[in-house]
């Protein structure tokens, strides 16, 4: 995902979905295939968004589903309608493409039509289900069991209750799959420092990042000058106040906030790792690209980034680096880590054909739904997810994605980036950053401010 921060998203939408395909990464996916029943039921009517009788019996009843696509996920999108066919072949799926700068312009008068599309993934959930375009889909949860088949972090950003996300009935659900969001290192520079394994915890990271630096080795490749130190500032705020206080914040949850001794024990651990000259001094001033050339041209030995970033620097530099998730804030802590999930989507409540459209979300929580995501770029839950090998600096790169992916899974450590709790919050993060990385601020008096921003954010919206 070149040229693009992270996925970031306006204060009504959080968990928007990625309009670019992630990095190419290659591999065989499994999830273990879970077949579920209800009681027999129908269709659920146009305009039903409340259904109760669910019909999983559904796929040898002729149908078609309409699922609208942005264009710059059509191949993905179009891979997993295939893949769908090809193992229920009496319904078909066609795709709707529209421009990606259309698509959540065009999806809410879609949505209201009489020609709505079955299957989306709407940018705006809360304004779908406040204007009950998209169904509550706690039947289809409790019929196909996906609360048990996926982390109860990943179906998180799906759920609303009383305009707020991440609780409540689910409107958005499927499988999960996307980006880890880790620590990259340079493979030769790794080894030069005598780093064997994956450190387990923030003090052994540090550990590792002192020894570097008295090797003469830039422990951190960042870019500030766009304030891209966010998503290691990020990592660090899930690991603190844990992922569910983090979320909690992007997902405007009542009494969420910022302004905790966690989060201040994550920024001054930043602040720590800025003052021991683990960043180069003028990180202020290199923007994304120029850090992805300072990586590959090994100018540093780690690299706080998400697995996007492989499409950029695989041309250069493939095999050469490998990536492992974050380090817990303490040693056997849960893992956590940001990512967006792909395989998420909703059904319409004008939708004529709303069972054999949860079929399809039921289908995205199978091996050959994850075998599709994988293909297209993206981490996926496998069929080691219940019981991941710990992370590792051996294996292929996608067995680390992969592997690091299934880590977080596990501990039910999927969170957002801060930046995603409001615009004004990306706004003025990027340049509180720059104020740390400058001495400007302390690290309370950031998160106070970062807290208010927050707060004005959500008076005004």
């Amino acid at each position: 995902m070149p040229k693009q921060q992270h996925p970031t998203s306006p204060a009504r939408t959080v968990g928007r979905r990625l309009r670019t395909p992630l990095a190419a990464v290659a591999a065989a996916s499994a999830l273990a295939t879970l077949a579920a029943c209800s009681a027999p039921g129908s269709d659920s009517g146009s305009a039903n968004a409340t259904p109760t009788a669910v019909n999983t019996a559904v796929a040898d009843k002729a149908a078609t589903l309409t699922l609208f696509s942005a264009a710059g996920l059509e191949t993905y999108e179009q891979g997993l309608a295939d893949a769908f066919m090809a193992k229920y072949p009496k319904i078909k799926v066609k795709l709707r493409v529209e421009a990606d700068n259309n698509y959540n312009t065009v999806l809410p008068r879609l949505l209201a039509s009489d020609s709505t599309p079955d299957i989306v993934q709407p940018s705006d959930l809360l304004g779908g289900v406040k204007d009950g375009l998209l169904t509550n889909l706690d039947a289809y949860d409790k019929a196909y069991d996906w609360s048990a088949k996926v982390p109860a972090s990943a179906l998180a950003p799906g759920r609303v209750s009383n305009g707020v996300i991440g609780e409540g009935p689910l409107y958005q659900a499927g499988g999960s799959a996307g980006p880890l969001v880790g620590v990259f290192y340079n493979k030769e520079l790794a080894a030069k420092v005598g780093m064997k394994k994956v450190p387990s915890s923030i003090a052994e990271l540090e550990a590792v990042m002192a020894k570097a630096k008295k090797s003469g080795i830039t422990p951190i490749v960042a870019s500030n000058q766009d304030g891209l130190i966010g998503h290691l500032y990020s990592l660090l705020l899930g690991n603190y106040m844990g992922a569910d206080k983090l979320s909690a914040i992007v997902y405007h949850q009542p009494d969420a906030t910022l302004d905790t001794p966690d989060a201040v024990k994550a920024t001054e651990t930043l602040q720590k790792w800025i003052k021991a000259g683990y960043f180069a001094s003028d990180v202020n001033a290199l923007n994304q690209e120029a850090s992805y050339g300072q990586f590959t041209g090994g100018k540093g030995l780690l690299f706080f980034q998400g697995s996007w970033i492989t499409q950029t620097i695989d041309k250069n530099f493939k095999g050469k680096y490998g990536v492992f998730p974050m380090p817990p804030a303490e040693k056997n802590g849960p893992h956590t880590g940001m990512t967006s999930n792909t395989l998420a989507f909703s059904i319409a409540a004008r939708s004529k054909n709303k069972d054999a459209a949860g079929l399809f979300l039921d289908f995205l929580t199978t091996p050959e739904a994850a075998k599709v995501a994988v293909d297209n770029g993206y981490a996926a839950l496998t069929d080691g997810t219940a019981s991941p090998g710990k992370p590792s600096l051996s294996g292929t790169l996608t067995d680390q994605i992969q592997g690091g992916y299934a880590t977080i899974a596990v501990d039910n450590g999927f969170d957002s980036w801060l930046q995603n709790a409001a615009p004004e919050v990306n706004t003025k993060l990027t340049q509180q950053l720059q104020l740390l990385v400058s001495g400007k601020v302390k690290p309370a008096a950031m998160v106070n401010t970062l807290q208010t921003t927050y707060a004005d954010a959500l008076k005004s919206s």
